[in-house]
């Protein structure tokens, strides 16, 4: 059952209010309860929400009413009760079921904001339907993200929100939530049970993210989101040590297919190779390389710079002589660089 403590008075006050939302937020939360906001206007949404309480109470109203609901669901009963807030054109003509999934596309928008705003866009991995351009929230995009939360309304922003390096838990704690929501209000929402498996390794809960990852791995019903999962899966095997478990994850990931529908995961035969390295078959990996280097050219650009980054890995392949002659035609100056 969903805790209702402070619950009634929230829901009160906002029904109660006679303030008006600003309008550029109730915009944006329009497009985003429609799946329609583009990866920058969330950003400017998440300022905003942190900036101007009138707008994070309207907010903070809806999600619990929604969270409430879904333990003590009546049919019609959550499309009723919205339409008493202001702001209640958002949902017209909505059934329940709409409400509550595009509140939970609203709760993964804005979670995946915080996520990325926390680790300054070190998740890389695109799992949108289209490529999604992950730019960096905080030092050099602090003025235009004060212009754009004067835009929607909000005329002062906490300097803590934009540039505050200890503010990180914060925006990994808020993301957990958002993200939390999402999946209460849409169990089989693979994309953010994906993005809190990253905010879970991110806080240093390796388990937990093994957890949420496995489970979009064994369940979705798509294959990209499968891809990823198994990607986040091998690499969290890969730093405990366990090299065959991710080495069988990233060769699932190549007898899938996906490298053929979505070739941003060649990537894995770079990782393959590494762990073959790791588990001592030296002359496997240098052949893994040599197929990159010739099937995949911008990827083994990508592969020497990551190779170099780990003298471990280059005095591996060195310390074999027919694996380092094997490399060496591959790239003859590699050992000498």
């Amino acid at each position: 059952m969903y805790d209702r403590s402070s619950f009634l008075d929230a829901i009160k006050n906002v029904q109660a209010s006679s303030r008006v939302l600003c309008g550029g937020f109730q915009r944006d939360l329009s497009a985003l309860l429609d799946s329609e906001l583009p990866e920058k206007s969330a950003r400017k949404s998440l300022v905003h929400l942190e900036a101007c309480a009138d707008c994070s109470e309207f907010f903070q109203a809806i999600r619990l009413q929604a969270l409430a609901h879904q333990d003590m669901a009546i049919p019609g009963s959550l499309a009723r009760r919205l339409r008493r807030f202001r702001g209640h054109d958002l949902f017209e003509g909505m059934t329940d079921s709409e409400i509550v999934r595009r509140l939970a596309s609203a709760l993964y928008e804005l979670g995946k904001s915080y996520a990325l705003a926390a680790t300054e866009g070190d998740f890389l991995l695109e799992i949108a339907d289209a490529p999604v351009a992950i730019e960096s929230f905080r030092g050099g995009e602090a003025s235009r993200a004060l212009h754009a939360a004067q835009e929607t309304g909000a005329c002062l922003v906490p300097a803590g929100i934009l540039g505050d390096e200890s503010g990180q838990d914060d925006f990994l704690e808020e993301a957990d939530v958002f993200l939390g929501e999402a999946l209460r209000l849409k169990p089989n929402f693979a994309e953010a049970r994906l993005y809190r498996g990253f905010v879970m390794h991110a806080r240093g809960k390796p388990k937990e993210a093994r957890a949420e990852y496995r489970e979009v791995f064994l369940r979705t019903d798509r294959l990209t989101n499968r891809g990823h999962a198994a990607v986040q899966l091998g690499m969290l095997y890969d730093e405990t040590g366990e090299h065959k478990k991710a080495l069988r994850l990233y060769r699932w990931v190549v007898a899938s297919g996906l490298l053929n529908r979505r070739p941003e995961f060649v990537f894995v035969l770079h990782n393959i190779a590494v762990e073959l390295l790791s588990l001592g078959e030296t002359e496997e990996a240098a052949k893994m390389f040599r197929n990159i280097s010739a099937g995949h050219p911008k990827l083994w650009e990508s592969s020497r710079g990551w190779l170099r980054a780990s003298p471990a890995l280059v005095a591996r392949l060195w310390a074999d002589k027919s694996c380092r002659q094997l490399f060496e035609k591959i790239e003859p100056a590699f050992f000498a660089a």
